[in-house]
This record gives C-alpha cells, structure tokens and sequence, in this order.
C-alpha cells in the first residue's frame, strides 16, 4: 500500500502505468491444457496511442511472452520484450517509434494454470459418483488479470473484452 510520503514524492508513478497508451478493446483467446496445467494464449488490443512512444508498458506475472508486434494501415512494427518482475510489467520496444492513433498490438503468451487462486488457475471438483475432475477458473479481482493475459491491470484504464476460450 502506498504512503503519503510516497506519492507526495512523486513515485506513484512506480506503481502506475503509463498513460500514453490505453487499451479500448481486447480480443482473447486462451487454450487450457488440464493435464499439464498451462494455457497458450493469444491477444488482439485495439489500442489508442496518445503521444509518440517506442515502448508500451502493460501488466505481466508469471507469464512468457512469445512475441508481440503492433500494427497500423501496412506497417508492422516487432516488439522486443523485456520484463520487470519486481513491478509486475513487460515492457515492449519498437524499432520505430508509434505515432499518436489507433494501433493494433498482438501477443501471443502462455502461462501455467496455478494453484494459488489468482489469475487463470486450476481448481478440482468430485462429481456424484467420487470421481475427480480438474477445471480451470478465473480470479482477476485487484491485480490477478496480470497472470492470466499481459493487460493494463489497472482500474482507470477499462477496457471491453471478448474472450474465446479453446477446450474440448
């Protein structure tokens, strides 16, 4: 929890995200594995760039991500990532930087279906017959989206969503 002294000093800024890119739409597409316990994941975010930027900065624990790049018109920009674990970030930087506008950022991710209650994570249940099954759950509340999708895992930067999920 921050302090007063804290965000008088300025430093909120270490808990924040950045606003110069928002998210406005999500696309998600997760594919559970119940018997490895991961997921693959894919992303689609229509984004709004407010300034020019060669990084974005959005939430991510316990994930690896594979790849990301944006898109605009015809070009296509690849992203390299780097994460920030002690802030719960990637940071994703563009060998040009982003003009102001809307953009399109793909990424494609993937995860492990944890134990501990957060995020996308796995859960069990006996049916009447005693048999145990394994499903998968989510718990996004306060800052469990982070380790289910990289997101903006803050409540001033709202977004709508559209998820698929891939089961059998």
């Amino acid at each position: 929890m921050l302090d007063q002294q804290e965000v008088a000093a300025g430093t909120i800024q270490d808990y924040r995200l950045p606003s110069n890119v928002t998210p406005e739409r999500y696309l998600l597409r997760l594919t559970p594995d119940l018997t490895a316990f991961t997921f693959d994941g894919e992303e689609t975010v229509a984004i709004k760039v407010h300034e020019q930027t060669s990084e974005i900065q959005l939430n991510a624990l316990e994930l690896e991500i594979a790849r990301a790049s944006v898109e605009r018109g015809s070009k296509a920009l690849i992203g390299a990532v780097e994460f920030v674990p002690a802030r719960e970030r990637a940071k994703l930087t563009f060998p040009q930087p982003l003009e102001p506008g809307e953009w399109t950022l793909k990424i494609a991710f993937r995860g492990t279906l944890n134990d501990k209650l957060h995020g996308f994570y796995r859960s069990q249940y006996k049916d009447d017959a005693g048999k145990t099954h394994i499903v998968a759950a989510t718990q996004f509340e306060a800052t469990d989206a982070r380790r289910a999708f990289p997101c903006w895992d803050e409540p001033a930067m709202k977004a709508r969503y559209k998820v698929t999920l891939v089961i059998d």
